[in-house]
């Protein structure tokens, strides 16, 4: 019990980012909660088959939307708790995190709004502020576990 009772300081430094994953696991968990009222009640799509329509459908996006979470999700996931393991830099792992977070939540309003263009407008440019914080999550873990093995 001692061994984990010493690492609530260091987990505390991290407190930004572990708030952040929970939201972004409580918003997958959201979505995945309303596929059903939102995409499947009027019969537009199957559950369990591939995907009916284009964008310019509501029950196209929210499928898509919540499909993209559950892809991009435990990568990140992972990640961030191998920064934390490793002992990352707080300061820029926080940073990245609720950054990552406000890009997803920003890429998941304008998908289900269905506001732009479906392709190079506000919703790629989230979807791409969203991938360049994870990948700058991944750098930052890659560059700890070269200054611990240098």
């Amino acid at each position: 019990m001692n061994a984990i009772g010493s690492l609530i300081p260091l987990v505390t430094l991290y407190q930004p980012s572990l708030m952040a994953l929970t939201l972004l696991c409580l918003s997958v968990m959201l979505q995945a909660l309303l596929t059903a009222p939102l995409a499947f009640i009027k019969g537009e799509q199957a559950p369990g088959m591939p995907l009916v329509g284009d964008h310019a459908s509501f029950s196209f996006r929210v499928l898509r939307t919540h499909v993209n979470s559950v892809e991009s999700l435990p990568a990140f996931g992972l990640v961030l708790m191998l920064a934390i393991v490793i002992g990352a830099h707080p300061t820029a792992v926080n940073w990245l995190v609720v950054l990552h977070l406000i890009f997803r939540l920003l890429f998941w309003a304008v998908y289900y709004s269905g506001v732009g263009r479906s392709a190079g407008g506000i919703r790629t440019l989230a979807f791409v502020g969203g991938l360049f914080t994870s990948i700058g999550l991944f750098v930052t873990v890659l560059y700890r576990l070269h200054s611990l093995f240098a």
